[in-house]
């Protein structure tokens, strides 16, 4: 405990720290628990151990795969060693240890020492990065590095390695100068051996005298790159295959028709190796043919990475590289007749030997092709059957294909799926063709170009063309442009290319039902959205609507995630949304477009009011609107709800922007109704920040329509909302004017509902009569509206004051009744707090057994539930019961638990009543100290809450404390408080 109380505070340590270790060591103890994860951690005098297997802690499986990398690289296994390296950095979360900003001492040291092994393995990364010939992709990462680490001389003569291999031999030898001076200025030294021998190498044009490096040496690491396969002669002649007959054929060329590589490539090596691997590797039949896929939205990159991949296998392939787009510049499909033509002419076939029919021209090319080791290329591809005709018909010539379908019905095919840039690789990206000095020095613009460009590659490297042809521009002001979604896809468009140019070409190509869901998804302000949205959308059946969905999904207009355990999520890319903005502005009038929100909304309404009767027993304790319902499949409905707290948290993000559309739209009525169905699910997590920004919202625009009872149950739930809070004297200012206007309109049901609130208010404020009356009033009403979970809430408050005035056996009689009404409603929620209820009453008269058992059953429905509120107050009950059986200790890891709970769900009530169970449970134990922090903390949280009741309970038990403690001047004050 006690270098655990060094390693977080060092030499000043709070009075508390030995306690707040405890509270910690329970919360990490929680949180395993609820990751699913076995308790490590054993309490063992004078502290705590922890037992981790092997593989269990990253440290340990960083040290193996360090190891595992150099025993690689010392073998000569480049590509198993960076794999290992990589393995080993993957674990790291940030570049120092405990993410940097030690101030222990005894943390200090070794966080030291685990950096510098962190270096260490990221400059044998390097090595054997180098020693694969990817220096090129180095160049980037290895000038950060530099910079963070501009006195490591090794990580400077690899950036001097990678430049000078790349061509860019001024600047490793600039490299090399800027570290002297630095090393200069900051130690007064020289640069050692490695540096200077490397710049004469440079200098001489030999790289050869370079020093050792480390892992692996200079033998393998800066000699050229062997020049490839033996296998370089062209072949000497060509057969042919014609139905009319033979034709003498001339010697053709090695074809090489892969565009020219791009200098500026980034950002893509984790793809280029798997892409390599995918190429090169062994099918379980030899003669099987090797196809790999490329898909991706338009704009994300595709024949970038093909064409760079195809360049750097061009050693493997002696006999040439075929290249074709297979999609015209009006997005018409390239008939494969013609592009066999081009292939069959680029092999040596004239034209006037040429095959008429496609059969006979696929015919001839796979038996040109049969002995050849070539790569064929095949970009843009539209579908299957345009492919299938370009396919050769042996394994050494592989087939690399980039597609925004996923050809699905190619056999045999690896599928690699590329995506926007990271952040990471975005930076990479403007560092390569703006200059990373411009970059840094404006990274917050830099950041939000990114952000506004999508992270897509096309986007990005036509705001880096146009700053190029602008240094006098700060990025800020281009950021500044983007801004205007309005204007955005006229800025990213430069040299004729643009993004807008691309995905109008795919949008022309879809039949009119995918055009207009397509433009309708843009109605939707929610960042992402379930499939059942398409059929409002189109006012068709889901099943149908799915299909459409699916068809944008799979021209890449779409996004889908499906997360372990949730359903699929769709979205739509930042500035794929814009261009549907577009097209629904210039297709669909202003009257179109109000219909299918307000249906698309409706809908939301529906499922929303079917989740809360699921998860709560049904409509009870809540009004609604006149909104139109429209209808949804039973089917589709169940499926969705299946899970209706689970449907709740993956929607919740939709339903907020939901009420604020239907708010932006004048839809009063089905605004204030969606904002009340929330709440239920709102309170049952503790999201009350939602809540309120809701409900403010469907306020006013319930005030700007005259809607008088929408006003009232705004008012009302916001009123309900307070009282979560304890701000009880707000609630009151607003369950008052709630009650008139409910009666003013004639909503009984309402009007209870408020008068109920108002009477808790009056309970926690300790006007027990006031509350009674309010009770008994409310009680009437509910009954005439038949809400028999409201009674129940009704019942177990009034059995509560009977239980605040010694009436045990009135109060357990009340609860009885209030367990009746809920067995009507079926609300476990509502029954399990009644329970929790009736444990209490068992042990105001001493029944510990009796509490226990209800106690138990009152946890076991919470957690059924999902109720975490709940769960705090069950497991408070049964830790005050193995308190009262002499558990002291177990009692305080309960209630320590409970607190975790509360705190998360922010119950400050039952925040402050865990703590005086605290209080009470350290009292028994004797740990007079304890007793009184946990004392005050609850005295300051019910003051705030202006919890009376509870706060003379707390002031009594402190006096006693301060007594037993034999601390009189603090007795005395505590029960003058109590007194007063």
């Amino acid at each position: 405990m006690g270098r655990l109380v060094d390693a977080v505070w060092g030499v000043s340590p709070p009075p508390t720290a030995r306690a707040q270790i405890q509270i910690c060591v329970s919360i990490v103890r929680a949180s395993m628990a609820k990751a699913g994860l076995p308790d490590v951690i054993q309490t063992r005098s004078p502290g705590y151990l922890v037992e981790v297997g092997d593989d269990e802690l990253d440290l340990h499986v960083f040290e193996r795969a360090a190891s595992a990398g150099r025993t690689a690289a010392e073998a000569g296994r480049f590509e198993e060693a960076a794999s290992a390296f990589e393995t080993a950095l993957g674990l790291w979360r940030g570049s120092s240890c405990f993410g940097g900003g030690i101030a222990s001492t005894v943390l200090q040291a070794p966080a030291a020492r685990l950096d510098e092994q962190r270096l260490t393995v990221v400059e044998q990364w390097v090595d054997a990065r180098l020693a694969l010939g990817l220096h090129q992709q180095l160049v980037a990462r290895l000038i950060d590095l530099v910079m963070q680490n501009p006195l490591r001389e090794h990580l400077r003569a690899q950036l001097m390695v990678a430049l000078s291999r790349s061509g860019r031999q001024a600047e490793a030898l600039e490299v090399y100068r800027r570290g002297r001076r630095e090393l200069i200025d900051e130690l007064g030294i020289e640069p050692g051996e490695e540096l200077r021998r490397l710049q004469e190498s440079i200098l001489s044009g030999r790289l050869d005298g370079a020093p050792p490096v480390n892992v692996p040496s200079v033998a393998r690491v800066l000699p050229a790159m062997p020049a490839g396969p033996a296998e370089t002669a062209a072949r000497t002649g060509a057969p042919t295959a014609q139905s009319a007959g033979a034709a003498v054929v001339e010697p053709p060329a090695v074809p090489r028709l892969l565009p020219g590589a791009i200098a500026d490539f980034a950002g893509r090596d984790e793809l280029l190796a798997s892409l390599k691997e995918a190429l090169e590797r062994d099918t379980e039949s030899s003669y099987a043919l090797r196809i790999v896929s490329i898909t991706g939205r338009g704009g994300v990159g595709k024949t970038t990475l093909a064409v760079h991949l195809g360049h750097s296998l061009a050693n493997r392939f002696p006999d040439g590289q075929m290249f074709a787009k297979l999609r015209g510049p009006s997005a018409q499909p390239i008939l494969p007749t013609r592009i066999l033509e081009r292939f069959l002419r680029c092999l040596g076939i004239p034209g006037s030997a040429m095959p008429s029919t496609i059969e006979e021209r696929a015919e001839l090319f796979r038996n040109l092709v049969a002995d050849r080791r070539m790569l064929i290329v095949l970009d843009d591809a539209i579908d299957e059957e345009q492919v299938r005709w370009l396919l050769p018909g042996s394994s050494n010539c592989p087939v690399l294909i980039t597609s925004r379908s996923r050809l699905a019905g190619l056999e045999g095919t690896s599928s690699v799926q590329i995506d926007v840039f990271s952040t990471e690789q975005a930076l990479e990206l403007l560092s390569r063709i703006l200059g990373s000095e411009r970059i840094h020095s404006e990274l917050p613009s830099a950041l939000q170009l990114i952000k506004l460009c999508g992270n897509l590659a096309l986007a990005l490297r036509i705001v880096a063309a146009r700053l190029v042809t602008r240094p006098h521009w700060p990025l800020s002001k281009m950021a500044a442009r983007l801004r205007d979604e309005r204007q955005r896809l006229d800025e990213l468009t430069h040299g004729g290319v643009g993004v807008r140019a691309g995905l109008a070409m795919v949008y022309q190509g879809l039949p009119s039902d995918a055009q207009r869901l397509f433009r309708r998804l843009s109605m939707l302000e929610a960042a992402e959205f379930s499939s059942w949205v398409a059929a409002p959308l189109l006012d068709v059946a889901v099943g149908e609507a799915e299909d459409v969905l699916e068809f944008l999904v799979d021209a890449q207009l779409v996004d889908v995630e499906v997360a372990k355990g949730r359903r699929p999520r769709y979205r739509l890319h930042d500035l794929v949304r814009v261009y549907s903005q577009e097209c629904l502005a210039e297709h669909e009038n202003t009257a179109e477009r109000a219909v299918v929100l307000c249906r698309v909304l409706s809908t939301w309404l529906l499922l929303v009011e079917e989740a809360h009767r699921r998860a709560y027993g049904g409509d009870h304790t809540l009004i609604h609107g006149t909104a139109p319902r429209p209808a949804l499949d039973e089917s589709v409905i169940d499926r969705e709800l299946a899970d209706p707290l689970r449907w709740f948290e993956d929607e919740r993000a939709s339903l907020i922007t939901a009420v604020r559309q239907a708010a932006g739209a004048g839809l009063d009525e089905l605004c204030w109704d969606l904002a009340l169905t929330l709440v239920t699910l709102f309170e049952m997590y503790g999201y009350f920040d939602d809540w309120r920004t809701t409900h403010e919202i469907a306020l006013a625009v319930t005030r700007h329509n005259d809607n008088r009872r929408g006003q009232a149950a705004m008012l009302y739930s916001l009123g309900a909302l307070h009282m979560f809070e304890y701000k009880l004297d707000e609630a009151r200012g607003r369950l008052g004017p709630a009650c008139e206007l409910f009666r003013e309109v004639g909503d009984v049901h309402g009007e209870a509902l408020a008068l109920r609130n108002l009477a808790f208010v009056d309970r926690i404020q300790g006007r027990l009569d006031e509350a009674m009356a309010g009770y008994e009033k409310a009680l009437v009403m509910l009954t005439e509206v038949n809400d028999s979970t409201a009674e129940a809430h009704v019942l177990s408050n009034m059995a509560q004051i009977h239980l605040d005035r010694g009436l045990i056996a009135e109060g357990k009689q009340t609860m009885a009744a209030g367990l009746a009404a809920v067995e009507r409603s079926g609300n476990r929620r509502v029954r399990a707090q009644i329970l929790c209820r009736l444990g209490e009453a068992h042990l105001q008269i001493d029944e510990v057994t009796e509490a226990e058992y209800v106690f138990t059953q009152a946890l076991e429905t919470v957690r059924s539930v999902g109720d975490p509120v709940g769960e705090c107050y069950a497991l408070r009950g049964l830790a005050i019961v193995r308190s009262r059986q002499g558990s002291h200790g177990t009692a305080y890891e309960i209630l320590e638990q409970a607190m975790v709970i509360a705190s998360q769900a922010r119950e400050y009530l039952a925040i402050g009543r865990i703590r005086l169970s605290l209080g009470e449970v350290a009292a028994d134990r004797g740990s007079y100290g304890s007793a009184k922090e946990h004392l005050a903390a609850a005295l300051d949280i019910f003051g705030r809450m202006q919890a009376t009741k509870w706060r003379e309970q707390t002031l009594r038990l402190m006096n006693e404390v301060s007594e037993a403690s034999d601390d009189a001047a603090a007795a005395a004050a505590y029960a003058q408080a109590s007194s007063g």
